[in-house]
């Protein structure tokens, strides 16, 4: 099993920022422009919540990604889980800490397995791992302009 972690400090509300993450629409606002995010479907925020997405990234790859909150704890934490897509498994664990005076610091931990077990992480695992990496500061840097600008 391959992780890693990524934090960001935001000078908005805990409550503004973990409700901006459990708003599936906007994780098309902060997906890199090179990945394509078509929502499918989504049933109602909270634990047990089902998403479905359609993602095409490289131009060419697509994928559907079938998602399902297991764990909804506002304002500080939320984990949801892959039930069908591209990785063996794969499960986002997203953390807020009030930081005090409007301050929440944001924390995505991933766990994920790529398909074929050791095959994939011979053929593919730094690949990945480095695209996951790039994803998320992406996302980070942009959840943090959406929320402190507005824009």
């Amino acid at each position: 099993m391959q992780s890693f972690e990524k934090f960001i400090d935001i000078n908005a509300p805990i409550e503004k920022v973990f409700h901006f993450h459990d708003d599936t629409a906007n994780l098309l606002r902060i997906t890199p422009p090179d990945v394509k995010v078509e929502l499918i479907s989504m049933s109602p925020a909270g634990n047990g919540q089902k998403i479905s997405l359609g993602i095409t990234q490289f131009g060419f790859f697509k994928s559907r990604w079938d998602v399902e909150i297991i764990e909804y704890q506002p304002p500080v934490k939320m984990i949801d889980r892959q039930v069908k897509g591209p990785f063996h498994s794969f499960v986002q664990t997203r953390r807020f800490t009030d930081l005090g005076n409007g301050k929440t610091r944001m924390t995505d931990h991933v766990d994920y397995e790529l398909p074929l077990n050791g095959v994939g992480n011979f053929f593919a695992g730094n690949l990945v791992a480095g695209e996951l990496k790039k994803m998320f500061a992406y996302r980070h840097q942009r959840t943090k302009e959406i929320l402190e600008t507005g824009k």
